[in-house]
C-alpha cells in the first residue's frame, strides 16, 4: 500500500505554490496525497506563516495537531525560518525555513526518530537564487497559482517578511512561461501570478519585468484568464494601463495594498506612496476597467496612529468606494522597526478601530455586490460547496454559488447574478 502525505498550508498564494511543488515530489516517488490531514497520513507537511502573530499562533497549533496524529511532521515556511527551534520544541521532526524545501523528501525518506530532530534553516538574507520548482498541476485547484518571484527589498516598518524570505529574486523568464504552458496542458484555464513582491519581478535579471510576464502568459493558447496577486499602487504605470486596457484575458480585479489613508502613517510605515497616489491609481483603473474590483489591506492601530489618522483612513476608503477590505489590528512582530516604536496603542483601541474598519468594509462590499445584481457574468466553476451548489469566481472576483447539473467543474459558464449569500452572490446559470 502506498504511503500517504498530507499538507496544511497557512498564509499566502506563494505558500500554496511552495506546498504544491513539494507534494508533486512526494507523488512522483509513489506517495498518495490525502487532502484531510486528520486521516492516517504517514507524513504531514505544515507550511507556516508569520505575517501576523495570529498566523504564527495558527502555524504552531497546526504543528501540534499534526504531531498528535502519529505522522512524521515536516515544517517549512516563514514562521519556521524565523524561529526554527520553537517548532522543534513543539514536536516537529523536520524543520526547514524558506530555502531548500525540496530536501524535505530526502529527510523524510531517511528519517529515524531515534536520530533526533532535523533542523535546516540557512541565513536567508544572503540567499540570492530563485529556487525553481516545477509542477504539473495544482492538486485540487481549478485556478493555478504561478510563483514568479520570491523575497522583498522594501522593509516596511511593520513587516517581518523581508527578514524571513530574503532579498527579491526573480524566476527565470523561460521557466515562468514553461510552467504556464504545463498548467494549460493539465486543464487549468486561469493563472494567478504570485510572488512575495510580485511587481519587483525582473529587477535582478535582464530584459524582463512584470508586464513582459503578463503579456507572454496572456498570449498562450488555452489560457482564458490571467490574474495578478497583491501589488502596490506604483505598479499602475502608463505601460501597465495600456496593457490592462487592451488585454481581455487580464482579470479586472486587483488587490491594491493601502494599509492606511493617512500620509503620516504611510511615511511611518515606510510605504512608498501617498494617499493621493493611491487614489490616482484607483481612478485610473476604473477608467480602463468599468467592472473592476479593488480590494485592499488595512492596518488598524499602527504605533502613533491618532484618532484623526484613523478617521482620515475611514473617510478616504469610503470616498474611494473600494470593493472589500482585509483588516488587521496592528501586530508587533519581533525584529521589525514598528515593534520598537514608541506610542504603541492599547489593544482595546486597536480592536475598536479594526471593528469600525471591518464594518465599513462590509458596507462597501454589499454596495459592490449590488452593482452587479441582475447582470450576467462568466464564472469559472471551481467545484461544489458544502450545500451542494456549484461555486466559482467572476473575472472581478465575485464568489458565485448556483445550481446546475453535474460536469461543470473547471468550465466557464454564464451566470446571472442574484441575491447575496454569506460570501458573495447566488446566481442562476444561463
Amino acid at each position: 500500500m502506498a504511503k500517504k502525505v498530507a499538507a496544511i498550508t497557512i498564509g499566502c498564494k506563494v505558500n500554496l505554490y511552495d506546498t504544491q511543488t513539494l507534494l508533486q515530489k512526494f507523488v512522483d516517488t509513489g506517495y498518495d496525497v490525502t487532502e484531510n490531514a486528520a486521516e492516517a497520513a504517514d507524513v504531514i507537511i505544515v507550511n507556516t506563516c508569520c505575517v501576523t502573530n495570529a498566523a504564527d499562533k495558527k502555524s504552531r497549533q497546526a504543528v501540534r495537531r499534526a504531531k498528535s496524529r502519529g505522522a512524521i511532521v515536516a515544517v517549512m515556511g516563514c514562521a519556521s525560518q524565523a524561529t526554527p527551534e520553537k517548532y522543534a520544541d513543539i514536536g516537529a521532526d523536520i524543520v526547514l525555513g524558506t530555502t531548500d524545501r525540496s530536501k524535505i523528501l530526502d529527510y523524510v525518506t531517511n528519517f529515524r526518530a531515534d536520530n533526533g530532530i532535523i533542523i535546516h534553516s540557512p541565513d536567508i538574507l544572503t540567499h540570492s537564487d530563485f529556487e525553481t520548482a516545477d509542477i504539473t498541476k495544482m492538486l485540487g485547484k481549478t485556478r493555478a497559482f504561478l510563483k514568479i518571484q520570491d523575497g522583498c527589498d522594501n522593509f516596511c516598518a511593520f513587516c517581518i517578511i523581508p527578514h524571513v524570505r530574503g532579498p527579491s529574486r526573480s524566476r527565470p523568464y523561460g521557466d515562468v512561461v514553461a510552467q504556464a504552458r504545463r498548467f494549460v496542458q493539465t486543464g487549468h484555464k486561469e493563472i494567478v501570478i504570485a510572488g512575495i513582491c510580485v511587481a519587483s519581478y525582473g529587477k535582478d535579471i535582464q530584459g524582463h519585468n512584470i508586464l513582459s510576464v503578463l503579456r507572454a502568459i496572456c498570449e498562450i493558447d488555452g489560457i482564458r484568464r490571467v490574474r495578478l496577486s497583491s501589488v502596490e499602487p506604483n505598479v499602475i504605470t502608463p505601460d501597465f494601463v495600456d496593457f490592462a486596457a487592451s488585454q481581455p484575458k487580464f482579470c479586472d480585479h486587483l488587490h491594491l495594498s493601502l494599509q492606511s489613508g493617512s500620509d503620516a502613517m504611510l511615511a511611518a510605515m515606510n510605504r512608498r506612496y501617498t494617499a493621493a497616489q493611491y487614489a490616482d491609481a484607483v481612478t485610473t483603473l476604473r477608467k480602463i476597467m468599468p467592472n473592476v474590483s479593488i480590494t485592499t489591506d488595512i492596518i488598524a492601530g499602527f504605533p502613533g496612529e491618532s484618532e484623526d489618522d484613523h478617521r482620515q483612513t475611514m473617510d478616504f476608503i469610503e470616498k474611494l468606494g473600494l470593493s472589500a477590505l482585509h483588516v488587521f489590528p496592528f501586530s508587533a512582530k519581533e525584529g521589525t522597526a514598528a515593534a520598537k516604536m514608541a506610542n504603541q496603542l492599547p489593544g482595546d483601541v486597536k480592536n475598536r478601530r479594526a471593528k469600525e474598519m471591518i464594518s465599513l468594509g462590509d458596507t462597501l462590499t454589499a454596495a459592490h455586490y449590488g452593482r452587479f445584481t441582475g447582470k450576467t457574468m462568466p464564472v469559472l466553476v471551481e467545484g461544489r460547496n458544502a450545500a451542494g451548489l456549484y461555486e466559482g469566481k467572476t473575472t472581478n472576483y465575485i464568489n458565485v454559488c448556483f445550481e446546475a447539473p453535474d460536469g461543470l467543474e473547471g468550465s466557464i459558464v454564464d451566470v446571472r447574478l442574484d441575491v447575496p449569500h454569506a460570501d458573495g452572490l447566488f446566481g442562476i446559470s444561463i
